[in-house]
């Protein structure tokens, strides 16, 4: 049989796409999403990031927000260097905490006023642009100010929350008015949440992908219980009873087979609470020795912590020394 030209080139075609690497089939087989087997620390830019807030993507992008610039920077897939996503003070002067809203393809952050007079705010950011489209200044407390952004879950139903450090608040956005500015509402507001004057109450804030969402409280080291109602009312909040309270616990994440992931920076860990069946809590440290850890996510079996080595800005005349460059670190989990 005579070959033409056409279909001597469709048969390198297809020995180039589907005879090799790629391979062909009737539907289409995409690409796995690459690993970061082996990673164990991931390294950030500058001498002034001073890392908070973390969050990943459904494709295993990591994202780090700087406590004291405002620069939020994108780890990709299988990589362990940080490329620049929003450069410093575009947006905010800090970020706080981060959370990833797949459907909407946004970065919700919080605003860092600490020491400002400035209201909190929960701020969209676009994940293909890196521009900021929608805020959320937090409601006023009549002779208290708007409080302190802090941590930030979402529950199945969309609606978006935030925990209030100082006024002893959990913030809600509610779904169908997260694209509307300045939506925020308080959703639950509780005594047993503040801590004493000058200290942060509640930080980290978890959704256990069922009708609860867990939030700490870093002055005394005590874990919370919030039931969502099934009109989205807060139900009463409950003390989860620990073997031994938290110290100085920030960020908090929920895993079905894991329970909570805590970091407790004022004693330089990463723990795991398990949840018993008694409505308890068993606290079990899984690292040891890192410097100041603020937020953490989990991804690729993994939690990722940020090393904030905020002791270096706060500690006076005892702060320990800076150790460039600053660091996420990777910790393993548990198995079950």
């Amino acid at each position: 049989m005579k070959a033409t030209r056409a279909g001597i080139l469709g048969s390198a075609l297809c020995i180039l796409t589907c005879g090799g690497v790629l391979g062909c089939s009737d539907k289409e087989d995409p690409r796995p999403t690459p690993s970061r087997d082996g990673v164990t620390e991931l390294v950030l830019p500058g001498n002034d990031f001073y890392p908070e807030g973390i969050a990943a993507s459904a494709d295993n992008t990591l994202y780090v927000g700087s406590l004291m610039t405002g620069q939020i920077v994108r780890v990709r897939p299988g990589k362990s260097e940080a490329e620049e996503f929003v450069a410093p003070r575009t947006i905010v002067t800090g970020t706080v905490g981060l959370y990833v809203q797949e459907d909407k393809q946004y970065l919700w952050l919080c605003s860092n006023v600490f020491g400002t007079s400035n209201a909190p705010e929960l701020i969209a950011v676009s994940l293909s642009t890196g521009q900021a489209v929608h805020r959320h200044v937090f409601p006023a407390q009549e002779g208290a100010g708007s409080g302190f952004c802090n941590e930030i879950a979402q529950d199945t139903a969309g609606n978006l929350y935030a925990t209030d450090s100082f006024l002893g608040r959990i913030i809600r956005v509610p779904a169908s008015r997260l694209e509307t500015d300045n939506s925020a509402e308080v959703w639950v507001r509780d005594d047993a949440f503040l801590g004493p004057q000058g200290q942060f109450g509640l930080n980290g804030l978890a959704y256990n992908g069922a009708s609860t969402l867990y939030a700490v409280k870093t002055a005394d080291g005590k874990l919370f219980r919030i039931p969502i109602g099934a009109n989205g009312a807060a139900g009463t909040v409950q003390e989860v009873v620990l073997d031994r309270p938290l110290v100085g616990p920030d960020g908090l994440k929920f895993s079905s087979s894991v329970g909570l992931v805590v970091s407790e920076q004022y004693a330089s860990a990463v723990s795991r609470i398990a949840l018993n069946s008694d409505g308890s809590g068993t606290v079990t440290k899984l690292v040891e020795g890192l410097a100041d850890p603020t937020s953490v996510e989990l991804a690729e079996g993994s939690a990722w912590v940020s090393e904030s080595q905020l002791s270096h800005v706060t500690g006076g005349s005892n702060a320990p020394p800076l150790t460039l460059p600053f660091h996420v670190r990777r910790v393993s989990l548990p198995k079950q």
